[in-house]
C-alpha cells in the first residue's frame, strides 16, 4: 500500500493521541467503580494500592523508556509499552481478588510508563517544527480531558454494564492505535553498538519507589517517626547518592547528569515539579473544602474540579501560541502569577463562599497549570540534545509525578496536624473532651458523618477543617513562589520554529556524513 508520509504522520498522531487519552483515562475512570470493586473483590484495607502501584511503576520506568527509546528507537518501545498496556487491562478485567487487581495495575503502570515519554518525543521528531508545539498543547489538552470525563465515564460504565468494562474498554481502542502505529510509524533503524548502564537503572528504580512508598503511606498508613517510613527514606536516600555516583562513572548514563547544565531544562524540571504540587494539591482538597466546608454534596465537589480541568485544555491551547511570541521565562513567569493568583484566594476562602467565585479561583489555578504543561515539554525537548531526547522529554513527566506525590504528602501532613491542634483547642470550649473528637482528626471522617453530630460541634469541625485547608493552601502559594523565582534562570531564549528545524536539519546532515 503505497501512502504519501503525510497520511502516514496524520494516522500516526491519531493513534498517539488514542493511546495517551486511555492511558491517562485510566488514572480516574475507575474511582467511581472503586465501591463495586470491593463488594465484588473485597480488600478494603488494600484500596488505595489500586492508584499507588499504578503511579509507582509508571513513574519508576519513565527515565529509563526514555532513554532506552533513545538508544534503539521509539517505535519498538511504543508498541512495547502498548502491548504491557492492553495485557494489564485484560488481565485487570478478569481479576478475582483484590491481590490480582493490584499485580495487573501494576503492569497497567509499566505500559503507561512507556507510552507518555515517548509520545512527546515522537511529535517533535514528526511533525512540522511550526506545527509541533501546538501538538504538544493538543496531546496536553486531551491528558486534561482524561481527568474531566473519566469519572462520568467509570459511572456509566459500572452502572450499566460492570466494573470490569472500566478495564476492558481499553481493549478494541488500544488494538486499533497498536495497528495504526505498526503500519505508519516509520523510523530509521541505529546498528550503532549500545551500552546499558543496568546498575544505574536499578538504583533509580529504588530510589524513585522508596522515596515515593515512603511520601505515600506517611502519615496515614504509618507514622512519619515510623521505622518503616524512616527505612524507605533511608533506602531511597543512598540509592540517590549511589545513583549520582555510577552515573558520574558510566560509559552512557541512564540519566545523563549533563542534560541539567542546561538552564532551561533545570528550570523546567524544578517548575514541573512544582506543577505536580500546585495541580495535584489543589484536585485532592478543593472538594474536601467544598464537601466537608462548605457542606456541598458530591456533585458540588466534582463541579469545583471540572473548571480546573477545563482551564488547563484552555492555558494549553493559549501556550501554543504564547510560546512562539514570548521566551521560556515570560511563559513560566505568566503561568506561576496566573495559578499564584487562583491559590492566593484559596487561602482566604471563607465558609459561606459562593460556588460560582469557587470555580472562578479553581479557573485561574487551572489556566496557570495549564500554560506551564506544553511550554516545559517543548522547551525541554528542543534544548536537548538529539541523541538524548526521549530521556529529556521524559522527565518532564517524572518529575511532575515525584511532585504530585510530594505536595499530596505534605498538604495532609499539614492539613491532619492542624486539624488535629485545633479539636484539641476548641473542644474543651464547647464542653466536649477532646479525645472524643480524635477520629475527626482525619478530615475524610467528616464528609460520612452528616447528621449524626451536634450543631455546636459541627461548626466547630468545619472552621477546623476550613483554617486546615487554608493552611494547606498557603504551603502551595509558597511552592507557586518558589517557581516563580525559579523562572527567573530560564532565561531569554524562546521557541523559534524556523532556527530549530535549521538545526535539525543540520543535524541529519552530519549524521548522514559521518555515515559516509
Amino acid at each position: 500500500m503505497n501512502t504519501s508520509p503525510t497520511t502516514r504522520i496524520g494516522w500516526t498522531m491519531a493513534a498517539l493521541m488514542l493511546s495517551i487519552f486511555l492511558s491517562s483515562l485510566d488514572q480516574t475512570i475507575v474511582t467511581t467503580a472503586l465501591p463495586s470493586i470491593v463488594e465484588k473483590l473485597g480488600g478494603l484495607d488494600m484500596i488505595s494500592w489500586v492508584f499507588t502501584i499504578y503511579l509507582l511503576a509508571s513513574t519508576a520506568v519513565m527515565p529509563i523508556v526514555g532513554k532506552l527509546s533513545d538508544m534503539y528507537g521509539r517505535k519498538r518501545f511504543y508498541l512495547m509499552g502498548l502491548i504491557l498496556f492492553l495485557g494489564g487491562s485484560a488481565l485487570c478485567g478478569a481479576s478475582t481478588t483484590m491481590e490480582q487487581l493490584i499485580i495487573f495495575r501494576g503492569i497497567q503502570g509499566i505500559g503507561s510508563g512507556f507510552l507518555m515519554p515517548i509520545t512527546f518525543t515522537l511529535i517533535f521528531g514528526l511533525m512540522p517544527q511550526d506545527k509541533a508545539g501546538r501538538f504538544q498543547a493538543l496531546f496536553m489538552s486531551v491528558f486534561a480531558l482524561s481527568s474531566v470525563v473519566g469519572p462520568t465515564l467509570g459511572s456509566f460504565i459500572t452502572t450499566h454494564l460492570s466494573w470490569r468494562w472500566n478495564f476492558y474498554i481499553n481493549l478494541p481502542l488500544g488494538i486499533l492505535a497498536f495497528f495504526i502505529l505498526t503500519w505508519s510509524l516509520i523510523e530509521q533503524k541505529n546498528e550503532e553498538k549500545k551500552y546499558i548502564d543496568y546498575l544505574g537503572s536499578l538504583l533509580l528504580v529504588v530510589s524513585t519507589i522508596s522515596i515515593l512508598l515512603g511520601l505515600k503511606l506517611g502519615g496515614g498508613d504509618y507514622e512519619w517517626s515510623s521505622w518503616q517510613i524512616i527505612s524507605l527514606f533511608a533506602v531511597g536516600t543512598l540509592s540517590i547518592v549511589l545513583f549520582l555516583i555510577t552515573e558520574m562513572k558510566v560509559k552512557e548514563p541512564i540519566l545523563p547528569l549533563g542534560l541539567f547544565r542546561n538552564k532551561v531544562i533545570l528550570t523546567s524540571s524544578i517548575l514541573t515539579f512544582s506543577q505536580g504540587v500546585l495541580m495535584f494539591g489543589s484536585l485532592l482538597y478543593i472538594p474536601l473544602f467544598v464537601q466537608g466546608g462548605l457542606g456541598g454534596d458530591v456533585s458540588d465537589a466534582g463541579n469545583a474540579v471540572t473548571p480546573m480541568m477545563f482551564s488547563v485544555m484552555i492555558g494549553a491551547s493559549i501556550s501554543s501560541f504564547l510560546m512562539t511570541k514570548l521566551s521560556w521565562r515570560s511563559n513560566m513567569l505568566a503561568s506561576m502569577i496566573i495559578a499564584g493568583i487562583g491559590i492566593f484566594f484559596m487561602t482566604n476562602m471563607p465558609l459561606d463562599a459562593n460556588m460560582w467565585l469557587m470555580r472562578l479561583d479553581m479557573g485561574a489555578i487551572g489556566v496557570g497549570i495549564g500554560i506551564l504543561m506544553p511550554i516545559s515539554q517543548t522547551a525541554v525537548t528542543v534544548s536537548a540534545e538529539e541523541r538524548y531526547r526521549g530521556i529529556a522529554t521524559s522527565t518532564v513527566g517524572f518529575f511532575r509525578a515525584i511532585g504530585a506525590v510530594f505536595g499530596t504528602a505534605v498538604m495532609a501532613a499539614i492539613i491532619n496536624q492542624h486539624m488535629t491542634n485545633t479539636i484539641k483547642t476548641e473542644a474543651p470550649k464547647i464542653g466536649v473532651p477532646a479525645d472524643k473528637l480524635a477520629a475527626f482528626t482525619n478530615p475524610q471522617v467528616l464528609l460520612h458523618s452528616g447528621g449524626q453530630i451536634p450543631e455546636p460541634v459541627l461548626k466547630m469541625l468545619k472552621n477546623a477543617l476550613v483554617d486546615s485547608i487554608h493552611l494547606g493552601f498557603w504551603f502551595l502559594l509558597a511552592v507557586a513562589a518558589f517557581g516563580f523565582i525559579s523562572s527567573f534562570f530560564a532565561g531569554s531564549s524562546r521557541f523559534d520554529p524556523v532556527t530549530h528545524k535549521q538545526k535539525q536539519v543540520a543535524t541529519q546532515q552530519e549524521a548522514v556524513e559521518a555515515s559516509i
